[in-house]
């Protein structure tokens, strides 16, 4: 006997409400963008729920409204939590969507655990890696997130979100760690082009070949991203004689627990050919002026967007072999790919692509045509848009002709 399927809020169509729930305001402004003008290409009003630091009219500018929402992201405490998601209770009570759609692992988990309270919305599951489960995080941190990961999955096996959930991951890595806890048919799952980019603002153009050459980094500074192997490999480097830049950019997360601290960042900051530039805002003219973009990342991203923005200016990648990484990355094609955490190999690449310029052009060529065939910000609304309009029963708008 099959078991009754629920089915989604009975609202007119054009009256069809979607709320998109994110830790940040800047996390959505960075990311998620072209997610957000997706849902709203449904013709759906969108609300987007998030913390507001300075970006709620850039977010607005996309056609949402914004709600203030405070996750309290940092180390899980299971009262905060519980008062979290109380809040978030209240909020879907107010807004009556008939779509939400959680963009990350601490949204994701608010909300499968309110399933019982939300059983006929459409659920849009947007995973962007799955942290610290994704690493091999040791002790009480690894063991208290691997069990959210399995709660969430847990929640979406139950009958209220049959049919009506749908899985959005980054690469076919966290997929297959999903299905093999049960979650997700093939049916409902798309994998997306990470967060897309906009090949027009990051443009390819010549590696500037600049003698030394520079190397650079970009993303936050949190342990996870591995950026502590690259200054171990450039150290390795500058012992062999072998004069290089790096430009480390990004800022430290304060509510990580593995953010990196201000002291080590001086450290960093001291040596010879270091620079921590900290924030950088025009990263298109950044990579217009770098000559290697490394990646060095222990896991637990979806696709990291650094990466993507480089490939798009043409720029060889050297990034380790976790998912995402390795998804988009072809060893010897778009660029290298080394283990994760093992900084002899890291900075044996580094030295094959500062020596081989010539190798280091041609994967950057390589690079840019990997971003073109399904991983730009196009391709990414498309994508959501087209899902959100079959899920809530709504014509997707006439594709202009090419």
């Amino acid at each position: 006997m099959h078991e009754p399927q629920p089915q989604a809020n009975s609202r007119p169509q054009a009256n069809a409400k979607i709320l998109v729930l994110i830790t940040e305001d800047w996390f959505a402004v960075s990311h998620f963008i072209p997610a957000i003008e997706a849902l709203v290409a449904t013709g759906a009003e969108v609300a987007v729920a998030t913390r507001i630091n300075a970006k709620r009219a850039q977010i607005e500018a996309s056609g949402a409204r914004v709600v203030s929402f405070d996750y309290s992201r940092g180390p899980i405490r299971p009262v905060m939590e519980a008062r979290v998601a109380m809040r978030l209770r209240g909020l879907i009570a107010r807004e009556r969507p008939d779509a939400i759609h959680a963009i990350s692992l601490k949204p994701i988990a608010l909300i499968t655990g309110l399933r019982r309270l939300v059983p006929r919305h459409v659920l849009g599951i947007h995973l962007t890696g799955v942290g610290f489960a994704g690493t091999a995080a040791e002790g009480r941190t690894g063991f208290v997130y691997q069990n959210v990961l399995k709660m969430v999955v847990g929640a979406l096996r139950q009958p209220a979100h049959r049919g009506l959930a749908h899985l959005f991951v980054e690469n076919p890595d966290d997929q297959a760690r999903l299905g093999e806890l049960g979650a997700f048919p093939d049916q409902r799952v798309t994998i997306l082009g990470g967060a897309g980019v906009d090949p027009q603002h990051f443009a390819d153009s010549p590696l500037p070949g600049l003698n030394p050459a520079r190397v650079g980094f970009v993303g936050r500074m949190v342990w996870t991203k591995g950026v502590d192997l690259l200054v171990e490999a450039y150290d390795r480097l500058a012992a062999e004689g072998h004069v290089f830049k790096l430009d480390l950019c990004g800022t430290p997360d304060a509510e990580n627990p593995r953010a990196v601290s201000q002291e080590t960042l001086a450290q960093w900051n001291a040596r010879a050919n270091v620079n921590w530039r900290g924030r950088v805002e025009d990263i298109a003219k950044f990579w217009k002026n770098t000559d290697i973009c490394v990646v060095p990342s222990r896991g637990g991203e979806g696709l990291p967007r650094a990466l993507l923005e480089a490939a798009a200016c043409a720029r060889p990648i050297i990034t380790t072999d976790v998912p995402g990484c390795r998804y988009f990355v072809r060893d010897g094609i778009e660029g290298l790919i080394v283990p994760p955490d093992n900084p002899e190999a890291l900075t044996e690449a580094l030295r094959r692509l500062i020596v081989d310029r010539a190798a280091a052009r041609r994967m950057g060529m390589a690079a840019r045509q990997r971003l073109l065939s399904g991983f730009t910000e196009d391709h990414v609304r498309t994508a959501i848009r087209d899902k959100y309009a079959e899920l809530l029963g709504i014509a997707p708008p006439a594709r202009p002709k090419t």
